[in-house]
C-alpha cells in the first residue's frame, strides 16, 4: 500500500508528447503537488462493436517519466471510461488491462447510466465531458454514490479556457451542492498545458465559486483524493480485516520467577519426622554387622 500525502491532481491528461506531460508536471511539482494522475480514455459508447479480446488500452509506464523527476512526484495510472449502459460490465470485468490502473473514472453519459455508476459500477470517479456536463442525476443515487466512497468530479481548467464551458461547469459544481451539499467533490485539472495549471490555494478560493465552502475546497484536492486513492488500493488488493487482542501474560508451571529460584525450600513436620527416622534406620544398620548365609550341608544317605 503507497502512502498518499499532500495535495492531489487526479487528472492530467496523457499527451504522446512527453515534453508537454514532463513541463506540466515540472509545473505541479513547483506548485506543490505531490501526487498526479495519468488520465486515459476509452469510450465504449464509439467502440462497443470492437471485436478486441481487451479493448481497454493498457496502462501507460510511467517509470522513466518519474525518474526524471527524482521521485518528487508520485505518478498514478487512471482510466476514464465513457460509457451508456449497463454493458461495459462485461468489459471491465473481463479485461485484465484494466487491473494496470491506480484509478477507475467514469464518464455516464446517460441518467441511467449515471444511476449504474453511483449503484454497481466498481470506480473511484464520476466524472464528466463537454456533452454530458449537463446530465440528469438523483438525489438517491448520489448519496448512494457517497456511501461507496466515490468522488465526484470538478475540472477547473477547461473553465479557464472557455467562457461557455465555464458556465457549464459552474452549474455542475451547483447540482453537486443542491443534490447532496457537494458532498465527495474532489477538483482535478484536467489541464493541456503548464499555463492551465493553478496553485492548491487558488483552487481553494475558485472552490468558492463552485458553491464549496472553505473547508469543502481544501478537502477536495487533500484529504478526500488521499481517501479515494487508499480506496482504489483496497479494491485493487482486496479487503482485509486482522484482530488483534491482547492477553495477559501467561507463565508456565515449569518456569520459575527470579524470587521462587532464590526462595529457601521449606519442609513440613511429617517430612522432618521421615528424615529422623530415615537418619535413625541408616545409624541402626551401620552398627549391625550383616553376615551372608551359611551354606547348608547335604544329607548323606
Amino acid at each position: 500500500m503507497h502512502k498518499y500525502t499532500g495535495f492531489s491532481d487526479l487528472c492530467v491528461p496523457y499527451t504522446e508528447s512527453t515534453k508537454d506531460l514532463k513541463e506540466i508536471l515540472k509545473e505541479l511539482i513547483e506548485l506543490g503537488y505531490k501526487n498526479v494522475a495519468i488520465e486515459q480514455t476509452y469510450d465504449h459508447v464509439n467502440n462497443n462493436g470492437s471485436k478486441k479480446s481487451d479493448p481497454i488500452p493498457p496502462a501507460v509506464d510511467l517509470t522513466n517519466i518519474s525518474k526524471e523527476l527524482k521521485g518528487k512526484l508520485q505518478l498514478l495510472n487512471r482510466i476514464t471510461i465513457v460509457y451508456s449502459d449497463a454493458s461495459v460490465t462485461l468489459v471491465t470485468s473481463r479485461s485484465a488491462n484494466l487491473r494496470g490502473y491506480n484509478l477507475v473514472a467514469v464518464i455516464p453519459t446517460t441518467p441511467d447510466a449515471f444511476n449504474h455508476a453511483c449503484q454497481t459500477m466498481p470506480c473511484d470517479i464520476i466524472s464528466y465531458n463537454a456533452d454530458t456536463v449537463r446530465g440528469k442525476m438523483s438525489r438517491k443515487y448520489y448519496f448512494l454514490a457517497v456511501s461507496r466512497n466515490i468522488m465526484l468530479e470538478i475540472k477547473y481548467a477547461p473553465a479557464i479556457v472557455n467562457s461557455n464551458e465555464r458556465k457549464e461547469i459552474i452549474n455542475r459544481a451547483h447540482k453537486y451542492h443542491s443534490y447532496g451539499k457537494s458532498k465527495n467533490v474532489v477538483i482535478s485539472s484536467g489541464a493541456q498545458n503548464r499555463f492551465q495549471v493553478r496553485g492548491p490555494y487558488d483552487i481553494a478560493n475558485l472552490g468558492l465559486i463552485f458553491g464549496l465552502s472553505e473547508e469543502q475546497s481544501k478537502n477536495a484536492i487533500l484529504a478526500l483524493p488521499r481517501k479515494v486513492l487508499i480506496a482504489a488500493d483496497a479494491r485493487r488488493h482486496g479487503k482485509a480485516g486482522i484482530v488483534v487482542r491482547r492477553q495477559q501474560d501467561v507463565v508456565d508451571s515449569d518456569d520459575y520467577s527470579e524470587s521462587e529460584l532464590n526462595e529457601e525450600i521449606q519442609t513440613s513436620d511429617e517430612e522432618e519426622e521421615e528424615d529422623e527416622d530415615c537418619s535413625a534406620d541408616e545409624e541402626m544398620c551401620e552398627d549391625e554387622v550383616v553376615e551372608p548365609p551359611k551354606k547348608v550341608a547335604k544329607y548323606e544317605k
